[in-house]
């Protein structure tokens, strides 16, 4: 019984000791096993609202941009503006330095000349002076009054009966009175004919010089709108070509759509191509940038069609502002001295019918007097005084008609000299002002055309700039401004033009309104990126860098995971959940791959289906690579 006893202790305390071996054994074994395995940290899988955002940086840039460039090759003296600063029309911008030094030579040279050449002419404008020949006619109408007299003595004593002397005297002095007012009418005509034709040359010159100005800003005005025209009408046949490219697309993709929503219904019928989410959002995506396309077309069309209309409207202006300017010019002068002249012109026409009338009388009485003498014999005396009173009047007539002819002479040279004065004049005023561009200094500046903030400067003082190059850019703000970065194609897809987005950095000022106005491939990276582009409205400035925040709107998931959760291969999508097994020595933690999809994502979360479930636990992070069935230990287990 003793031996018996023994063994049974003996049996006892080695079970107990293979026991507590075994126990220290397997602690350290599982101690060391979970410190071998890869420590995963996990969330839980939940359900609620997800916001899906897409955000991105850019710079704000101005739609209206107005480019100041060199009209000639100058040195800049002075820049007068800097930038960010805001000018007004008018608002002088740079003032030139003087141009090249062999041109300034050569317009001075030019102007000299024609300043010489109008002193030439102005000093051999003809100069009139007819004293000799009024001398020559008074004389010579002495003579004819002598003459006369001589005749009328000779009458008498050539006569028994008595002649109507008086009455012929009466007649010779009435002709003789008429003869001196028509002599001073027709040197009254002259004298304001002199002074009609200063001044009209006068007004013809300055009414010529506003014709050719506003003819010149006419002609411009017409550039303009025929530009503005051309693009209206490019823009219009732009816009009809993208609305039939969108259109096109629309149905294609309807048809798709249409096709897919059978296959989802009915399945993929045999030989027929399966229709996939993919294409059908890759067709959506190309149906959207057309749909940008074509509503960027539009507002180009709008935009042209308004500026078409603003050219057509401005040209119409200038040309009203051209006649007003001719309508304007003041020829008061020019009709009181034509009114004047049309007075002594019809004075002289006056007394040429009174000096007609006075010498058929006149001649009726001297008839009067020739037959009574012819009738009792004409004596030599007599018949001698005749004749030199006839050869009287005839040269003084002669002496009249020649001065007549010579004053018509000389006034057509007059004109034509004060024509080719006014030739000469313009041409110097062109030249000074030629001289004057090439001079520099204040009086040759570049000014400012449209209202704006200078944005940028591109010349400094002392620059030498030729011609067409740029001096400075003048942001026009009501032309609005845009902002432009890039994305993903899977981030663009869950976009549309139209969306509004919000600036998420921008805290003073007025609210500032983003609209996705287009979503086009970016040529840096076809394949793989869009660039969003957004109209911005608001207290904003070119040059400032916005962060924008644009997407959908709220809405509830069953499945929301972190996005850290999320893993992808060949395969497609998926996440490692954590699974746990009894064992002997506690609970066992295995990694199970859950295939999945994305609906939609945040900048945390996303939202999936697959075989998950509401407190799932789905793996984040991991010290080390996992993959499916893979025993991982949790952090939280240490």
């Amino acid at each position: 019984m003793e031996n018996r006893t023994k063994n049974r202790d003996w049996v006892k305390n080695a079970a107990i000791i293979f026991l507590s071996v075994l126990l220290v054994l397997t602690f350290f074994s599982n101690t060391w096993m979970n410190r071998s395995l890869p420590e995963v940290a996990t969330q839980y899988v939940t359900s609620g609202s997800i916001t899906a955002k897409v955000r991105g940086t850019g710079t704000v840039t101005a739609v209206g941009l107005h480019t100041v460039k060199a009209e000639q090759t100058r040195e800049i003296r002075a820049v007068m503006v800097k930038s960010g600063q805001k000018v007004e029309p008018g608002d002088v911008l740079f003032v030139l330095g003087q141009g090249e030094a062999s041109a300034l030579e050569q317009a001075q040279e030019n102007l000299r000349q024609l300043q010489v050449s109008y002193q030439r002419s102005a000093i051999n404008v003809p100069t009139v002076d007819y004293s000799l020949q009024e001398r020559r006619i008074a004389d010579q109408g002495v003579a004819v009054e002598d003459a006369r007299k001589a005749m009328e003595e000779a009458a008498k004593k050539s006569s028994k009966r008595d002649l109507p002397i008086k009455q012929l005297e009466a007649a010779n002095a009435e002709v003789a009175a008429y003869t001196a007012v028509l002599k001073e009418a027709e040197n009254t005509v002259a004298a304001e004919q002199v002074v009609y034709d200063t001044y009209k040359q006068a007004f013809e010159t300055l009414y010529n010089e506003t014709k050719a100005a506003g003819d010149a800003k006419i002609a411009t005005s017409q550039e303009a709108a025929d530009a503005a025209a051309e693009a209206s009408a490019l823009a219009d046949e732009q816009a009809a070509n993208l609305h039939i490219a969108y259109e096109a697309l629309e149905a294609k993709y309807l048809a798709m759509k249409a096709k897919y929503d059978e296959q989802q219904a009915h399945g993929v019928p045999e030989g027929e191509e399966e229709i996939t989410v993919e294409m059908l959002n890759a067709l959506k995506q190309e149906l959207d940038t057309a749909q940008a396309d074509w509503n960027n077309a539009l507002i180009v069309q709008e935009q042209a069609k308004k500026n078409a209309e603003t050219a057509q409207a401005e040209l119409e202006k200038t040309k009203e502002d051209a006649q007003a300017a001719l309508d304007a010019l003041d020829d008061t002068s020019v009709r009181a001295q034509e009114a004047k002249l049309n007075q002594a012109k019809a004075s002289v026409e006056e007394a040429k019918e009174n000096l007609r009338i006075a010498t058929e009388k006149r001649d009726a009485i001297q008839a009067t007097v020739d037959e009574i003498l012819d009738q009792e014999g004409i004596s030599e005396e007599y018949e001698s005084a005749r004749r030199a009173y006839q050869s009287a009047r005839d040269y003084l007539f002669e002496l009249q008609y020649n001065l007549q002819q010579e004053k018509i002479s000389d006034s057509k040279s007059q004109q034509l000299s004060y024509l080719d004065l006014s030739d000469i004049g313009a041409q110097i005023e062109a030249a000074k002002k030629k001289v004057l561009d090439l001079s520099g200094g204040e009086e040759n500046q570049i000014t400012a055309k449209v209202a704006g903030t200078v944005q940028t400067v591109e010349c400094a003082p002392g620059d030498t700039k030729l011609k067409d190059d740029v001096l400075c850019t003048i942001e026009v703000p009501d032309m609005g401004y845009t902002l432009s970065f890039t994305v993903t194609n899977d981030q663009a897809r869950r976009l549309k033009v139209g969306d509004t987005a919000t600036v998420s950095n921008y805290y003073w000022g007025n609210e500032i309104i983003a609209t996705l106005n287009n979503i086009k491939t970016d040529p840096k990276n076809p394949q793989n990126n869009k660039i969003l582009t957004f109209d911005l409205l608001g207290d904003v400035n070119a040059g400032a860098e916005l962060t924008l925040s644009v997407g959908q709107k709220s809405a509830s998931y069953d499945n929301i995971v972190p996005n850290s959760a999320i893993r992808s291969d060949t395969n497609g999508k998926f996440v490692l959940i954590v699974e746990s097994k009894s064992s002997p020595l506690g609970n066992r933690y295995y990694a199970r791959r859950v295939p999945v999809e994305v609906l939609t994502e945040d900048d945390m979360n996303s939202a999936v289906t697959g075989d998950l479930g509401y407190g799932s636990y789905v793996i984040t992070t991991s010290n080390a690579p996992i993959k499916n069935g893979d025993m991982v230990r949790l952090a939280d287990n240490g």
